[in-house]
């Protein structure tokens, strides 16, 4: 046993006596053997967790971001290094925790992003599984949130395989803990977290199901939020994100049409009755002069054209397809819900459906929505096929892009409206 520690030992102290910008070939070598040798036993992962010598290396090279870009590889085998000590040793973790937790947790999603992230990570999953609650979910759930917004900011698209496994492991096992985190995080990373439950559910739930609690909270989320994006001003009593609202309506509309989750709404009436509600104020705010305060409808060609004057950013906006997603999810909501179908008859939401058969390029795919919405209202409802008999045809609606293109007369023809 002596002699094991003395071998860990003198490693150390080797190391710690060489400059980096001097000697990295020789600490290349010696971070190699010491990475190999902690994988031989608890007593060589333990006498490196004590060290204050290599703790304070561990500061310099591992958690230093000007590593990252100067001395590489250097870098890298320190953490990797740090990583093996940490393996199955509930010691180890506790040591590494006190003395470097807070600064493993800035550098997770410090910049620039690739492998050191992940094995940064790693390194916090391997001490958050031990159970013995060294990482609180929300600091591990706030680490794995900030990486996210990092990643998408810059476009990155290195594979950070220990930050699916951290999220997934929220999302899909610990959904309640999950919820709690939610209520505490700030909108940002609010925002951050149900973009990627949406990326996850776009991706069809490679390793296991969404929690039916976490997507039921979801639902009551956005029943007691979406009404924010009615407003004229964002200065809410609780300063709630209209960005939110869209992206849990985005969940809300991929959960809703997939076979896997599709039981999860089917009884939530009231999730329907809101959708519902919120789509007809938005298109009856539409036909008001000033459009009711929202993002007027592009309807015209000269709008979506590369010289057009209108904000090219469109589709970053809040407004972009929030038409469709609503008209979306009462698709979805209306398919095989006999309940459903009744409330959509009692809020007369078929003639909204109807106006909503229109080519918006701020509502990709509202119209093919709108109709499938029809359809699924009509199925098996007597009364709402009554509804639709009962309308009468007075031509088709004007739509300044048909009318440019000609499409009236059966052929594609470019005209000059002024004319």
């Amino acid at each position: 046993m002596e002699h094991v520690e003395n071998e860990t030992e003198e490693l150390i102290q080797k190391l710690v006596t060489l400059n980096v910008a001097d000697d990295e070939e020789e600490i290349t070598a010696l971070l190699k053997t010491l990475r190999l040798l902690l994988t031989k036993g608890n007593t060589h992962q333990e006498t490196l967790a004590r060290s204050v010598e290599f703790a304070g290396f561990l500061d310099a090279v591992a958690l230093n971001p000007l590593m990252r870009t100067e001395h590489r590889v250097v870098h890298n085998l320190s953490l990797q290094v740090l990583a093996n000590s940490v393996v199955n040793n509930e010691t180890t973790q506790a040591l590494t925790w006190n003395r470097h937790g807070a600064k493993i947790c800035e550098q997770a999603s410090a910049a620039p992003l690739g492998s050191s992230n992940n094995v940064l990570l790693m390194i916090m999953y391997n001490i958050y599984l031990s159970g013995r609650s060294l990482i609180s979910d929300l600091v591990a759930l706030r680490t794995c949130l900030s990486l996210w917004r990092a990643l998408n900011e810059d476009q990155c698209t290195y594979n950070f395989e220990y930050l699916h496994f951290f999220l997934e492991h929220f999302i899909v096992q610990n959904g309640r803990a999950c919820v709690a985190c939610y209520q505490k995080l700030e909108t940002e990373d609010r925002v951050a977290f149900l973009d990627y439950v949406a990326h996850y559910l776009r991706e069809n739930s490679p390793n296991g199901e969404v929690t039916l609690f976490l997507l039921q909270h979801f639902a009551k989320e956005f029943r007691v939020k979406s009404d924010c994006l009615l407003r004229e001003t964002l200065k809410l009593k609780h300063e709630l994100h209209p960005r939110e609202v869209h992206t849990l309506l985005r969940i809300i509309a991929s959960a809703s049409g997939s076979e896997k989750y599709a039981n999860v709404y089917y009884a939530d009436q009231s999730l329907f009755i809101n959708v519902s509600s919120l789509l007809r104020c938005l298109v009856s705010a539409g036909k008001e002069p000033d459009g009711g305060g929202l993002d007027k409808p592009m309807t015209k060609l000269e709008e979506v054209a590369l010289s057009s004057g209108i904000d090219a950013g469109y589709e970053k906006k809040v407004s972009y397809e929030l038409k469709t997603l609503l008209v979306r999810c009462s698709a979805n909501l209306l398919c095989d819900n006999k309940a459903n179908k009744g409330y959509c008859l009692d809020t007369q939401l078929l003639p909204t459906l109807l106006e909503c058969t229109t080519m918006d390029a701020r509502n990709p795919l509202m119209r093919e929505w709108s109709i499938l919405a029809i359809r699924n209202a009509c199925i098996n409802c007597p009364e709402a096929q009554q509804v639709i008999a009962g309308l009468t045809m007075q031509g088709s609606a004007p739509n300044d892009i048909l009318t440019e293109l000609n499409l009236d007369m059966g052929a594609l023809r470019i005209s000059d409206r002024l004319q």
